[in-house]
């Protein structure tokens, strides 16, 4: 709900802002009309600063209608989501691109200049916004390698949760469906620099780790009995494990099941409480 009035706003917005700038190329227009009839005398400098204006307008507000009418057809061109973000983004940066050629070109500026002028626009940028410049290459490794898709479950660093966009610089992970508003936004940069766990559409691999102080004679049927407990309680029994094992030099009990990623704390919980009744007769739990 919160999603579709927040796209209601922008298109609003969009046709707002697109009447505004028709009626300004248009007040521009009748400046100048006035002042080649000679019906209204307006200094020349005037007249000159007028004039750029009016190319610099008129150039991105034809770019903006090509694009208002021809992005739909890129974007279903390509059936994958990932697909259609890139490509529609390169599409309308491109389309700009040529704007901004077209504007410098009518100011006067020369290829040559373009050139040195872009390099060195390029140039400073690469050092001053580098966080920005990682994670737009961040974005463009995102969207064409696929180490997850919009919809899939993952983790990073201490950030978990269902992927809802995958925007130019950030990742929005949303932790809960009830919540909409309730998300998290990941630099894309950050997916260049730490281990991505994709945790799949619905259900994940969910590890609990209990720390031992000892290792009973009795423990392998503990294990059993708790991977019996615990199997009864999932929607996926197909998967359960319970083993010791070493783990940072530190003896433990590993418990790892499937879940379904909106119950993972209440069924964390209900595990955490029935491994702690079935192991406290064999092993001494040290307190936290």
């Amino acid at each position: 709900m919160a999603k579709s009035k927040f796209k209601e706003l922008r298109l609003k917005f969009h046709s707002a802002s697109v009447i505004v700038t028709l009626l300004i190329l248009i007040l521009l227009q009748a400046i100048l009309y006035l002042h080649d009839n000679q019906l209204i005398n307006f200094p020349e400098n005037l007249v000159v600063i007028v004039k750029k204006i009016s190319v610099i307008i008129a150039t991105f507000f034809i770019a903006s209608l090509i694009l208002r009418f021809t992005i739909k057809r890129v974007y279903n061109f390509f059936d994958e989501p990932e697909e259609r973000i890139f490509y529609t983004k390169i599409y309308s940066w491109s389309l700009f691109s040529i704007g901004v050629f077209v504007v410098l070109n009518q100011l006067g500026v020369s290829l040559g200049n373009i050139t040195l002028f872009i390099g060195l626009i390029a140039t400073g940028l690469a050092f001053a916004v580098r966080d920005v410049l990682m994670s737009f290459f961040g974005w463009m490794v995102l969207l064409r390698k696929k180490p997850f898709r919009i919809g899939d479950y993952i983790r990073i660093g201490e950030d978990e949760g269902r992927v809802i966009h995958i925007g130019t610089f950030y990742v929005l992970l949303d932790k809960t469906d009830d919540l909409p508003e309730d998300y998290t936004r990941v630099p894309n940069r950050l997916f260049l620099e730490k281990s991505i766990n994709n945790l799949g559409k619905n259900y994940f691999q969910d590890q609990v780790i209990f720390q031992l102080t000892g290792l009973p004679d009795s423990m392998k049927q503990t294990e059993a009995e708790i991977a019996k407990e615990i199997t009864s309680l999932l929607e996926r029994k197909d998967y359960v494990k319970v083993f010791s094992d070493i783990r940072k030099e530190k003896l433990c009990l590993v418990v790892e099941y499937l879940v379904n990623f909106e119950k993972k704390q209440t069924l964390r919980s209900e595990v955490i409480a029935l491994v702690f009744s079935k192991i406290n007769e064999f092993i001494s739990v040290p307190k936290s």
